[in-house]
């Protein structure tokens, strides 16, 4: 009789541990999604908003060539450190504070060394690399936000390690808070390109120190020994010493340089390789140079807006990566098998929910969103949509992947995706460059080059030629800019799609799981209903052609046009997945369950 009750007694309180945690990762899936959401509210505010206080295609794509180097180094530093730091916390939890100080030391001996690497190597990389000696001062500048960044990531590993998730997204939201009003602000009275730097290493130097501030209180108080009490962490007696999170945080850091590598390799070839001159054309050197900053301007804003979907999934990682590292260390493979399947579910119907509409009106968004100039990149953004769908499985994937203990595999996956994009992208603009450069050269009239010697012409005549010709070939060469920016789009959308194809296939054979194939048609399903209702809506543009609305006022009614058509595809998409099923009763079961406590008894 005792031991049946004894057993009713374990049974149910496994099962409410079950509950307690379904709903906990429940709501730290809604909090940090909301994080997410303010992140992209505030990226749009900053991304929008810069173009028009800079007033210059060229000024913002130097802003965004800054930013996305420093960012490759950055995302590094953040995620590494994050998911090294998350992991081991997550495993043992009773040893976080002996962990986080393990932690502190390795980022003293490493990001703090990065920093001033990056700092020295700013001019090398500015000019060498990008060919514009001008972005170095900023460059170097930018490198104290990866010591910033640095300690910052280990503070919210560790809150994300006991999972305190909604601290992690108070975090975030203020974060991207602080560094939205500090970017434009300082853009708006007059700072320029280096005051949105500025701003950038001030919200970063101020969140790492609240950060601080926030997980030294904690571990004063405990709060990890409380996780530990709920049933949180690894029950083994393997502990992780410092020898071993270094070598997963290197590891891990590794996989993230390829990744965002992956991220930035085609803005970085585009700029790099648009902005030096043949022989024949070296007299227009500061012109390449000026229209390859336009190009990535052009190229950067697109970026963003394609860049959506895989924001979404980020905070849908950041509740599964401990997830994972808790069930693969107790080597509980159904466990970790259904965790893989659910991911992969919700993950697929959010990027789709997010891509499709973007696919089917990306030309339209451009045009609403940006100034005349951007639409040279309208052509891309789908191919580049289309991209991010790829990669945001590949990272759903390798995070996966990283969080059962295998960050090795993980990096080689991303290096060898990195590598393909690498190879792809200079063989693709290499044939385009050339080809544009015949172009122009042939064209007859297009471009008026100057001779600068002989004694027939004056130095004012020559100044005279040599300025009308420079004229003439910037506007000539800047008419190719949606062929380079296709050519880039096209070869990262394959380097993506070969990565998510490498990842799910290891995790098919380590694993045993995959992204539900009947979900997977169902979203296919979902997709050639918005291309047939894409093909019968009116584009937004003509919805008030006969308004006769002009100026910022046509730009807003355009907008919301825009907005309107994505919500009604959006809502079609939706309707399909509940009529062909996919949205069940058991999925409201679910977000019940997050959504509203369990009353005490």
């Amino acid at each position: 009789m005792s031991d049946s009750i004894d057993k009713v007694d374990v049974s149910e309180s496994s099962n409410e541990v079950q509950d307690d945690t379904v709903r906990k990762t429940g709501r730290g899936f809604l909090v940090i999604t909301a994080a997410k959401l303010w992140f992209m509210v505030t990226g749009a505010l900053t991304q929008l908003g810069l173009p028009l206080f800079f007033g210059s295609a060229e000024l913002f794509g130097q802003f965004k060539i800054v930013t996305e180097a420093i960012g490759l180094l950055n995302m590094v530093m953040i995620t590494g450190t994050l998911q090294a730091v998350a992991k081991v916390i997550s495993e043992q939890p009773a040893r976080a504070k002996e962990l986080v100080n393990q932690a502190l030391k390795l980022q003293l001996l490493l990001g703090v060394p990065v920093a001033v690497g990056y700092a020295l190597a700013s001019p090398w990389i500015a000019g060498e690399i990008f060919h514009d000696a001008s972005l170095s001062g900023m460059m170097r500048f930018s490198s104290l936000i990866i010591a910033f960044y640095a300690f910052y990531a280990l503070f919210v590993g560790y809150l994300n390690g006991i999972k305190s998730f909604v601290r992690q997204a108070a975090l975030d939201i203020a974060f991207q808070t602080m560094k939205t009003i500090g970017m434009l602000g300082l853009v708006w009275i007059g700072f320029g390109v280096g005051g949105a730097v500025a701003g950038f290493v001030g919200a970063a130097g101020a969140i790492a120190l609240i950060s601080g501030v926030m997980v030294w209180r904690m571990l004063k108080q405990g709060a990890h020994l409380q996780a530990v009490q709920q049933g949180a962490g690894a029950t083994s007696s393997q502990e992780v010493g410092g020898s071993s999170l270094l070598k997963f945080l290197l590891l891990v850091m590794a996989y993230t340089f390829a990744l965002n590598g992956l991220l930035r390799a085609d803005l970085f070839m585009l700029k790099s390789m648009t902005s030096v001159p043949p022989e024949s054309l070296a007299m227009f050197g500061d012109q390449f140079s000026t229209v390859s900053d336009k190009f990535a301007g052009f190229y950067g804003a697109a970026l963003n807006i394609s860049r959506l979907p895989y924001q979404g999934v980020i905070a849908i990682t950041f509740v599964v990566f401990p997830l994972i590292s808790e069930a693969t260390f107790k080597e509980d493979k159904e466990r970790t098998k259904g965790y893989i399947e659910t991911t992969f579910r919700y993950c697929l119907l959010l990027i789709a929910a997010v891509a499709l509409p973007l696919i089917f009106n990306s030309d339209s968004l451009i045009g609403a969103l940006y100034s005349s100039d951007y639409t040279a990149v309208a052509g891309a953004l789908s191919v580049m949509t289309v991209a991010i769908i790829f990669f945001s499985l590949f990272f759903v994937g390798a995070t996966i992947i990283t969080g059962a203990g295998r960050p090795g595999v993980t990096a080689w996956l991303m290096a060898i995706s990195l590598g393909v994009s690498a190879t792809l992208n200079w063989w693709f603009l290499s044939m385009r460059r050339e080809e544009v450069w015949q172009s122009i050269l042939q064209q007859e009239h297009a471009v008026q080059l100057p001779s600068m010697a002989g004694e027939a012409m004056s130095q004012v005549h020559q100044a005279v030629a040599y300025s009308g010709g420079a004229t003439d070939f910037a506007a000539a060469y800047l008419k190719f800019a949606p062929d380079f920016m296709l050519s880039a789009a096209t070869a990262t959308a394959i380097a993506m799609g070969v990565g998510c194809v490498l990842s799910l296939g290891f995790i098919w054979k380590r694993y045993g799981a995959l992204p539900p194939w009947k979900t997977v048609l169902r979203v296919l399903a979902g997709a050639l209903v918005l291309f047939g209702l894409d093909l019968v809506i009116p584009e937004p543009a003509l919805w008030f052609a006969g308004a006769g609305l002009t100026g910022g006022l046509a730009k807003v009614v355009t907008l919301g046009a825009v907005a309107g058509k994505m919500a009604i595809l959006g809502v079609a998409f939706l309707v399909v997945l509940a009529v062909t099923g996919e949205l069940s009763a058991e999925d409201r079961q679910r977000v019940a369950s997050v959504l509203l406590r369990k009353k005490k008894k």
